[in-house]
């Protein structure tokens, strides 16, 4: 049986093997955010978006162990290879390794969720799970809404801290 074969239960070998690797980077961004969070303790707000955040990245990784229970109803339709997965996996394993030596302004933190949320937003645009339970489809398709809805939380909170940031500026000059 080869790897694009499907399996005895539904989904192709391979298939298999990247929603699990789906599961993976779902919770080193847990593990990132959370680390984050312990890293911004002087800053309430930020703690609590890192902490909202990596809530929301365990529930998506719940939800692929979901399509991985449920793969017999399960078809997938992917651009990404195992091997861009594996990249992605080793980045953040790598990120997440060196934050407690490198420690990253809150800007800086900021600026890199938000280009880490677009990009999993096309990561997983490029792979389309469908259901042949409706109930199952709306699971997945919230999980995308929810990868913009980082985005904006984040882009919101950056732009705020931004403003606060020029406006003491200001004060302090005038």
């Amino acid at each position: 049986m080869s790897p694009q074969e499907p399996s005895a239960v539904g989904i192709s070998f391979n298939d298999q093997a990247l929603l699990e690797k789906c599961r993976t980077v779902e919770l080193l961004n847990k593990e990132l955010y959370t680390r984050f969070a312990e890293n911004y303790l002087d800053n309430p707000e930020a703690v609590y978006l890192w902490r909202i955040t990596a809530s929301e990245e365990e529930n998506h990784a719940e939800q692929f162990t979901l399509a991985l229970k449920l793969k017999k109803g399960l078809l997938l339709q992917s651009t990404i290879s195992l091997e861009t997965a594996d990249k992605l996996i080793a980045r953040l394993t790598n990120v997440i390794e060196t934050l407690p030596a490198r420690s990253l302004s809150l800007a800086d933190a900021l600026d890199f969720a938000i280009k880490l949320e677009q990009y999993l937003e096309k990561f997983h645009l490029s792979c389309i799970a469908t259901f042949k339970d409706p109930s199952f489809e709306s699971l997945f398709k919230a999980m995308m809404a929810s990868d913009q809805g980082h985005i904006a939380s984040i882009e919101a909170f950056h732009k705020k801290m931004t403003a606060e940031a020029a406006i003491t500026s200001l004060l302090a000059t005038g």
